[in-house]
């Protein structure tokens, strides 16, 4: 453009100082992508009903779902379908995803006397939060009743209260002569 053309300057000022606004529409709803893949998956069960003995740091080995994204390390938390007081928690120390056969070692937190054949939920435990403020102290309870009356002791020696005067002297108990002058 040219400084100098004060025509061609006009219309550039009177295209592009008052815009004009821009008509548009909505166009039609596409249609619906692909499924997505999977996310992550941690929730399944024994597949059959199994007897298992979970001993402290032990390990226990069972075949459950497949496709699960377990790894080695992951902790989890087996509880019985059946029989919920038989729980525990554990970290899986072996998971094939192809057919389902999972080891789970480090065994803690044992609930529970598993006597019978159950189906196992496997999934990963609840986290423990942090520690919460200390609470408030509670009152002070109401005193207790009073013990009981001890033994009655020795009887002892004499106390002499001597006032310089014979006639205010006051002995009280049995007196006993331990080479003081009286």
């Amino acid at each position: 453009m040219s400084r100098n053309n004060q025509a061609l300057l006009n219309q550039y000022l009177n295209t592009y100082s008052n815009p004009q606004p821009v008509v548009s529409a909505t166009g039609a709803t596409g249609s619906t992508g692909p499924t997505g893949a999977a996310g992550d998956r941690y929730r399944s069960y024994t597949i059959y009903t199994i007897t298992i003995t979970p001993v402290l740091s032990g390990s226990v080995t069972f075949t459950v779902g497949i496709g699960l994204a377990y790894i080695y390390g992951t902790p989890v938390y087996v509880i019985g379908t059946t029989y919920t007081a038989n729980n525990f928690l554990g970290n899986v120390t072996a998971y094939n995803a192809t057919s389902g056969v999972m080891t789970i070692g480090n065994i803690s937190a044992i609930n529970g006397s598993f006597p019978a054949t159950d189906v196992y939920n496997i999934n990963l435990p609840g986290f423990v939060g942090v520690t919460g403020t200390t609470g408030t102290t509670g009152p002070t309870g109401p005193t207790g009743p009073t013990g009981v009356t001890g033994l009655v002791g020795p009887t002892g020696g004499a106390i002499v209260f001597d006032g310089g005067d014979p006639a205010t002297n006051y002995t009280i108990g049995p007196v006993f002569d331990c080479g003081a002058i009286l």
